[in-house]
């Protein structure tokens, strides 16, 4: 159980930044941006290639979040430009730079296992202590992170950015340069699934140029899941929080699992197709159930006329 718990941290808590950056194109802008997967492969490539030719870390994770939101910036040139929707401009964006991150490595796959990483300094420990060093050091990045985006938030221009994705036409009637507030939005989204490419490169100790693939839709699963346990409740930005954790950790958990069970890393796109159909499909039918279990309860429950007369 510990070890299950452990695997799931270390491979859960990189992508936490990713699905941040995927709530916030899916929930705050309700859109999609393919940018994504090609951004958390960009984040990949760069921190792996600067590593490899004796980058300090702190400059290499820089370089890797600076390019991936840099893709961002180029989506919404394509988009405010062209009058492309911004999911076919991702599309076309995850597309072409498949190519520019294969140039960026200069080979499909780069080891970084020889070089200085984040988590290099862990290596003489046993595997245990080593995995619960590295997801104390991912929690703190995490945690970091995340404690910025929810105060950014709730600044002027976060609330300004969070207002165009509720009504795009009243925030420009209160002086909103929603164009602007876009690019702003595909830039950290982007940025963040850099950042999260750049975290797990250093964990697992290579970086492949295809490790990018369905990045956006099992984030997608991940929100929807995270939103499904976190029931709404309390501050918006502390639900937001909380159920993109939860929601990316109980992703990989549900992938841990199938991987325990004996199942073939191969199959681990079909368990995550199957995860975002039950997350869709919990969403919609789980609180019908709900409902109808409250209603019938209450039908249940005796009237204060029918207890009297019990009671008497």
């Amino acid at each position: 159980m510990v070890d299950v718990l452990l695997d799931t941290l270390v491979t859960g808590l990189p992508l936490v930044t990713a699905v941040m950056g995927i709530y916030m194109i899916f929930r705050l802008r309700e859109d999609f941006d393919l940018t994504i997967d090609a951004s958390y492969t960009m984040g990949a490539a760069v921190v792996a290639t600067t590593l490899v030719h004796g980058a300090s870390v702190p400059v290499a994770m820089a370089a890797a979040v600076a390019a991936s939101a840099a893709m961002g910036l180029a989506t919404t040139l394509l988009h405010l430009t062209l009058r492309i929707p911004v999911i076919l401009a991702g599309l076309v964006m995850s597309i072409g730079f498949f190519s520019v991150n294969l140039r960026v490595m200069g080979t499909p796959s780069l080891n970084v296992v020889d070089v200085p990483t984040l988590f290099s300094g862990f290596a003489d420990l046993d595997a245990r202590e080593a995995d619960i060093m590295t997801s104390l050091v991912l929690a703190a990045i995490v945690v970091a992170v995340l404690g910025a985006l929810a105060f950014f938030l709730r600044t002027e221009i976060g609330l300004a950015l969070r207002a165009t994705g509720v009504n795009e036409r009243m925030a420009r009637s209160n002086g909103v340069d929603d164009r602007k507030l876009l690019a702003l939005s595909l830039m950290m989204a982007n940025g963040l699934a850099g950042l999260s490419g750049a975290l797990v490169v250093q964990s697992q100790g290579f970086a492949d140029v295809t490790m990018g693939t369905g990045t956006l839709i099992a984030g997608v699963g991940a929100v929807l899941l995270g939103e499904l346990i976190i029931r709404p409740s309390g501050s918006k930005i502390v639900r937001m929080v909380l159920a993109v954790v939860v929601g990316a950790l109980a992703y990989r958990l549900i992938l841990v699992l199938a991987l325990r069970v004996g199942l073939p890393a191969t199959d681990l796109q079909g368990v995550t197709a199957v995860t975002l159909v039950a997350a869709v499909a919990a969403r919609r039918w789980v609180p019908t159930a709900l409902g109808a279990v409250r209603r019938f309860t209450a039908l249940r429950r005796p009237t204060p006329a029918v207890l009297g007369r019990e009671l008497a």
